[in-house]
């Protein structure tokens, strides 16, 4: 009676403290002191630059200031966190700087709306940072009123130079650098960092992206939040501070439900079979750790409204996590820059190219394992050596990790007696990455439920036809027929698949020739290599070109973009009356 007694108390008291936070913050983030206009006419008319004193209200400082200037990029904290006014804003021509600060009416046709996109690694170059940069250039494009706040952690990038590197890596053209405000997190940036967390790696990321969500709207509250990067962390603050609608893009999911399957104790039900021991104390541990984890996630998902994934696998990974979450979720692939990457007719060299970064999961050693069966098969069938593909690997080395496994595959390389058939490729340049594409015969992607796979989108695009793995991103949404559904078979319109007996999920059956996964035949990487015939590969070929422009180019990617934004927008005006309740029109 006395446990329940304390569960309730417990209950009452998380409740209340929930809804005085609920309170508190919106007031903390969104509204200025009573005199806020005196302190900014102060700042306007004084002879000297002078900052403005703000105290714990700079997020609603910098915001109005943001939303009405003429320049919202200048109140970057680039350079500290303190504020300044620009002087072509203290000229305050007509009144209107001022004027421009009171315009919070939901319905007014020049209210400015501010997206903020956390995506703290902004300036690292990568496949997410593609879709933040295609995303803001489509933001910023779609309305004159749009600003875009970006919250990063790259402490020693400068805000143009950030800019300059998207630019030129990702011709994302249309940027308007004036209406980006780069809003540096310097407190818990180290927070999000795996390396942080030896131990528990995904609570202490889970609480370092909600401190620095709190971090980031303390220094400017967008009206829109736009996670780019996979930071749930942040949602709940989100949610609960501002009430705003919330937009995610996953590349990943953070937890799936497959994931127990590697533990002693898979479920509640598994406990039957506890006995007393230490370990298996430590197993029980492990399973409310993870379960723990799993339904905090799945109640962050919750929270947001508009959630895009990268392909097929993610989706149904989502919707299976993310089931209490009632918006709207729905695909759009990555932008792949397929518009100045697509090839026309080339000369093409019995290659296979694998371009992969040199790790355990990309199962390059499984690759070179089954080409040495192979070998075997075609030096009894007595071809022509001239009709032997060479085996290409290109791949970067980013850690020691990297190079151990690099090295363990060139010895693997000798051990089979295949260095007359296999190269590496280490670290090259872009314009190396190009001319191995554009004269490879093939592509091979042999990872188990890759995600995505942007490098199967460079060999269609390319004209190297692919070969790959039947799971995940390549099986259901690359490698597809011409219509863009997947393939009944081991072949399509535009690829051919193999399976292997190293995946997780095969359970052994075979025919003999093929391995059987359910009522699907698929060949392995070796068989695959005798099956296939040169007379359709020009078609592939054309329809593989096709499929990655009208699917995976940054065009596309934009459009789509911004009819999501537009959802979102709708969403900011419903929810700045029904659930700020008229927070924004104080002072």
């Amino acid at each position: 009676m006395f446990l329940l007694t304390l569960l309730g108390f417990v209950a009452v008291a998380a409740y209340i403290l929930h809804q005085a936070v609920a309170v508190a913050l919106p007031r903390l983030f969104l509204v200025p002191p009573h005199d806020w206009k005196e302190k900014i006419k102060k700042v306007m008319h004084h002879p000297k630059d002078i900052y403005l004193k703000v105290g714990n209200k700079r997020s609603c400082y910098r915001r109005r200031l943001v939303l009405a200037s003429a320049q919202p990029s200048f109140y970057t904290n680039y350079v500290n966190n303190k504020l300044k006014i620009l002087p072509q804003d203290k000229q305050n021509v007509g009144n209107s700087f001022l004027d421009a600060m009171t315009r919070r009416e939901t319905e007014d046709p020049n209210r400015r709306i501010i997206y903020g996109f956390f995506h703290p690694y902004a300036n690292n170059g990568g496949g997410g940072e593609r879709v933040l940069w295609n995303a803001v250039a489509a933001t910023l494009l779609a309305d004159r009123r749009n600003i875009v706040a970006i919250y990063t952690t790259n402490l020693d990038a400068e805000p143009l130079a950030i800019l300059e590197k998207a630019q030129a890596k990702f011709h994302t053209g249309g940027i308007d650098s004036a209406r980006v405000v780069f809003v540096y997190l310097r407190r818990f940036g180290s927070w999000i960092d795996d390396k942080s967390w030896p131990r528990l790696t995904l609570v202490g990321q889970m609480v370092g992206s909600f401190l620095l969500s709190l971090e980031a709207m303390f220094e400017l509250s967008p009206d829109i939040w736009v996670d780019t990067m996979g930071l749930p962390g942040s949602y709940g603050a989100v949610s609960s501070a501002l009430k705003i609608p919330i937009v995610a893009y996953v590349h990943y999911p953070v937890l799936q439900r497959e994931m127990f399957g590697k533990l002693q104790y898979k479920s509640l039900a598994s406990l039957k079979s506890y006995t007393p021991s230490l370990h298996n104390t430590l197993a029980v541990a492990k399973l409310f750790y993870w379960s723990s984890l799993y339904y905090l996630y799945k109640y962050l998902g919750s929270m947001v409204d508009i959630t895009l994934t990268n392909g097929t696998w993610t989706l149904n990974h989502l919707q299976s996590v993310w089931s209490w979450n009632r918006g709207a979720m729905d695909i759009l692939y990555p932008p792949c820059g397929t518009e100045s990457t697509v090839q026309g007719q080339t000369t093409k060299r019995n290659i296979i190219l694998y371009v992969a970064q040199f790790r355990p999961e990309k199962r390059h050693s499984v690759v070179l394992e089954e080409y040495a069966h192979y070998l075997q098969s075609f030096n009894k069938s007595r071809q022509p050596l001239k009709s032997l593909p060479t085996l290409v690997f290109l791949g970067s080395c980013r850690t020691k990790d990297d190079t151990a496994t690099l090295e363990a595959l060139k010895t693997k390389v000798t051990t089979l007696d295949l260095e007359a058939y296999v190269e590496f490729v280490q670290d090259c340049s872009y314009e190396e990455l190009g001319q191995w594409l554009s004269s490879a015969k093939y592509g091979i992607d042999a990872m188990w439920n890759e995600h995505f796979g942007i490098c199967v989108v460079e060999y269609m695009a390319s004209g190297a036809i692919p070969l790959v793995h039947a799971s995940a991103g390549p099986l259901l949404d690359l490698a597809t027929n011409r219509n863009g559904h997947v393939a009944s078979g081991w072949s399509s319109d535009s690829g051919f698949f193999f399976k292997c007996k190293e995946d997780p999920d095969f359970d052994g059956e075979t025919d003999g020739r093929f391995l059987k996964f359910g009522d699907v035949k698929y060949p392995t990487f070796s068989q695959l290599l005798t099956e296939i015939q040169d007379k359709d590969l020009d078609e592939m070929r054309k329809v593989g070109r096709n499929l990655v422009l009208d699917k995976f180019s940054d065009k596309v990617f934009r459009q789509t973009w911004n009819k999501y934004a537009g959802q979102a927008e709708v969403l900011e005006r419903q929810y700045r009356e029904d659930r700020r309740e008229g927070v924004h029109r104080v002072y």
